[in-house]
């Protein structure tokens, strides 16, 4: 007996592509959207790249959601954003990382005055680390135009998500001779505000730790590492 299957299903999230006015919020509702974005679903992808899809995303995760939401939903869109925009997919990683607005979009996060919420800043930090690791030259290259860039990061450092981001900052960025010129923009950093001297501690305790362990696992560094170097002396 040979069992007939159909072959010609379509998704939940190209029958409402077919939509004439589809939303963002939409396609977001459904629960395989992320499915279908890491399976490289092209209709899907030509429509969260565009301008305004990307900016709305960017938005979801950097402005804080309406209070009178309910509770268990506030964050939904947010998180779903999030995990489409650090998907790994090329084309949301290239579109991202390859523009100054919407770089700048994110950016504007760290203006925000503390406390940051902990969870925006969890979504802000996953996504600038994704970027870091995959478009690293564009994204090192924009944050060496945002002078207050280390200092805006330390006025957060009592957000552990941001403590993380600078860790990996200055620790995962290759090549070696790019992960050079990150060191040396962290030198300048402005003495730490007061009250956040546990997590400034740990980083540096941290920062040290890594430089060393790189140190010993690099046979031929370009130079010594100028971070470390300052920190042991």
């Amino acid at each position: 007996m040979f069992w007939k299957f159909d072959l010609n299903t379509t998704s939940h999230v190209d029958k409402l592509l077919d939509k004439e006015h589809v939303t963002l919020q939409e396609l977001m509702d459904e629960d395989d959207i992320l499915q279908e974005c890491k399976a490289q679903n092209q209709k899907l992808l030509d429509f969260l790249c565009r301008q305004q899809c990307m900016e709305e995303l960017v938005s979801l995760i950097t402005q804080d959601p309406p209070l009178d939401m309910e509770e268990k939903v506030r964050f939904k869109y947010p998180n779903t954003a999030c995990e489409l925009l650090t998907c790994d997919v090329p084309q949301i990683s290239d579109r991202l990382g390859g523009d100054e607005s919407l770089l700048s979009l994110l950016y504007d996060f760290l203006g925000h005055e503390p406390p940051l919420n902990p969870l925006l800043a969890s979504f802000f930090s996953k996504t600038i680390g994704n970027l870091i690791a995959r478009k690293t030259e564009q994204v090192i290259t924009f944050l060496k135009k945002k002078d207050k860039f280390i200092s805006l990061v330390l006025k957060h450092i009592g957000t552990s998500a941001l403590m993380d981001l600078l860790l990996r900052l200055v620790s995962c960025v290759e090549p070696a001779g790019l992960r050079q010129e990150v060191l040396h923009v962290s030198l300048g950093v402005p003495p730490i505000p007061e009250g956040r001297g546990s997590n400034a501690a740990q980083t540096l305790c941290d920062i040290v730790r890594l430089g060393r362990d790189q140190g010993s696992q690099l046979q031929e560094a370009l130079e010594p590492d100028p971070l470390l170097t300052a920190l042991e002396s």
